[in-house]
């Protein structure tokens, strides 16, 4: 009996920790390996779209844009340096998309991204110093990129318009203007609540008017969007004019550069 309890002693402290070792040592290299396929694969991907949108930052701030891009069916990448951060959006989402580890301050990084080949960026870092110095780096990665970027505080607006923003928003002026809303206008905000929340296609659009558009010379009456493509007509400026004409009348002459506005 004790011969054969000591042959068991053997086996199982050889064994068992054998077994454990070589689990966890699988569960390792599948990780490491699983996530170093998987972002060559990404790569791969971001390396053949063009005209997508880059999010700079998966904070508070990028998660609401990342969401109005899948809701919009955008193409976009996000950059960001904490990876366990995206595949937690991912699953609260419900949707896989293409991100980029690492400081979207890096223009290897923005490169990465397809910074050349995008059609925008949005820059939703916490610190403006990050978000003036991404703007920067992207203008100078490529000039024609439309470039929104976050603003905490006023003075720096005028720097990011000068640094290459296209458009520099403010957190703190929109919850300002958000307040009053809610107090004065709740019903009409409550409208565009809803269809934000909605996760529906309907949303305000604009409609550029190229120089081989169909609808040049025609009046909006004759254009007849609104039964062509199901839009509602909201506001309408010709080219070269800062302001819009609010509900523009039937005989507005579409030319080329006129912007539309539509729900």
């Amino acid at each position: 009996f004790a011969q054969i309890y000591t042959m068991f002693l053997v086996v199982a402290g050889v064994g068992v920790p054998a077994f454990i070792i070589a689990n966890m040592t699988a569960l390792i290299v599948d990780g490491i390996w699983g996530d170093t396929v998987r972002r060559r694969r990404m790569q791969q991907e971001i390396a053949k779209i063009s005209g997508h949108v880059i999010v700079c930052g998966a904070g508070d701030t990028g998660e609401h844009c990342i969401e109005e891009l899948i809701t919009l069916g955008r193409k976009f990448v996000v950059i960001d340096q904490d990876d366990e951060r995206l595949k937690g959006l991912q699953q609260a989402l419900k949707q896989e998309f293409l991100y980029v580890i690492g400081h979207a301050e890096r223009d290897d990084v923005l490169l990465q991204a397809g910074v050349t080949r995008a059609a925008g960026l949005l820059s939703c870092l916490a610190e403006d110093k990050d978000n003036l110095f991404i703007t920067l780096s992207a203008r100078v990665l490529n000039p024609d990129l439309r470039i929104s970027s976050k603003g905490v505080d006023d003075h720096v607006r005028k720097k990011m318009l000068i640094a290459g923003a296209n458009a520099v928003v403010s957190p703190t002026a929109i919850g300002g203007l958000r307040l009053v809303s809610e107090l004065l206008r709740p019903a009409t905000v409550n409208f565009l609540d809803g269809m934000l929340r909605e996760r529906s296609a309907v949303r305000f659009g604009e409609l550029l008017l190229g120089k081989d558009s169909p609808l040049l010379g025609r009046t909006l009456a004759d254009a007849s969007l609104r039964s062509m493509a199901d839009v509602l007509i909201v506001a309408a400026r010709h080219p070269g004019i800062e302001n819009f004409i609010y509900n523009p009348k039937a005989d507005f002459l579409l030319e080329s550069g006129c912007v539309v506005i539509v729900l």
